[in-house]
């Protein structure tokens, strides 16, 4: 067994978001982890998904819109999937922590 503490490194671009790969040693190419944090009032900007994306909703509340711009609500136990190449925001109204699973898409 290992026991590890991630560090969380600011996103550039992205006052009061920080993030962390989890599983640095998995193949990339097909599959990426990371867990976000975002403080209450930050955001993750509109941007396609650069890959199939799932976003579990662990801690905390936010809004999150597609390709639409329409906002809705989430909280803990949450998924929100995009599909590479989604544009889509994120929004947190108290402290976020989500996961973030992003997959090579078909």
């Amino acid at each position: 067994m290992r026991i590890e503490r991630p560090a969380l490194n600011p996103l550039d671009g992205a006052a009061g978001v920080s993030m962390t790969m989890l599983a640095p040693g998995l193949d990339t190419e097909q599959v990426r982890v990371d867990i976000a944090v975002l403080k209450p009032g930050s955001s993750l900007p509109k941007h396609p998904a650069g890959r199939d994306q799932a976003f579990y909703v662990v801690a905390g509340t936010g809004q999150v819109a597609g390709d639409d711009d329409v906002p809705t609500d989430v909280g803990p136990g949450d998924l929100v999937t995009w599909e590479a190449r989604e544009q889509h925001t994120t929004w947190a109204m108290t402290t976020l922590t989500a996961v973030i699973v992003q997959r090579r898409g078909s």
